[in-house]
């Protein structure tokens, strides 16, 4: 095999090669603090044309319609969040959308969606005024809060309530709740 050799010939001017000049720092800078504010400029511009001008009207039958929609959006893992916003009906007052959910668990997980379900929600119902609030669920009883009962104590208690010969069966036999 041969070998080959390329050389390479580069003028000389003065001792200094052409085409070269210093980087000045602060020109530098300014180009890309105008690039960065024309492309903030764009960015602004494109979400002013995003956002909904209308001021439709909508039922209660529409924004259930939407939620459903939006909650086939969603990933698996946001079972929580689906759990939360089919578990009561929406109320709709004027262009406010109540949500109520169970507990504060589910109240954050809703939260974290607030802002994606309310631009969903604008653009689905063409209105672009909508107030969403999220709370919790509250069941009224003869004017006094309900109270849920979750832990199996809980449900006892309520049970002795309602029938005190089961607590009276429960201190004759000795027996302990779990």
């Amino acid at each position: 095999m041969e070998e080959k050799r390329v050389s390479v010939v580069t003028p000389k001017t003065g001792g200094k090669p052409e085409n070269i000049h210093s980087f000045n720092l602060k020109k530098a800078l300014e180009e890309t603090k105008e690039k960065h504010n024309e492309l903030r400029e764009r960015q602004s511009v494109k979400t002013d044309d995003n956002r909904v001008k209308a001021q439709s009207e909508f039922s209660l039958a529409d924004v259930s319609g939407a939620l459903e929609t939006f909650l086939a959006t969603l990933g698996e893992e946001d079972k929580a969040a689906k759990i939360a916003l089919l578990s009561h009906a929406p109320k709709v007052e004027g262009f406010v959308i109540t949500i109520e959910v169970d507990n504060d668990f589910l109240l954050t997980r809703v939260m974290d969606l607030h802002p994606a379900l309310l631009s969903f929600l604008m653009k689905k119902l063409n209105n672009g005024y909508i107030t969403l609030n999220v709370q919790i669920y509250v069941e009224k009883n003869n004017g006094e809060e309900k109270k849920r009962l979750f832990t199996s104590k809980d449900k006892f208690e309520h049970f002795v309530t309602i029938n005190p010969a089961v607590g009276e069966l429960k201190a004759l036999f000795g027996l302990e709740i779990e």
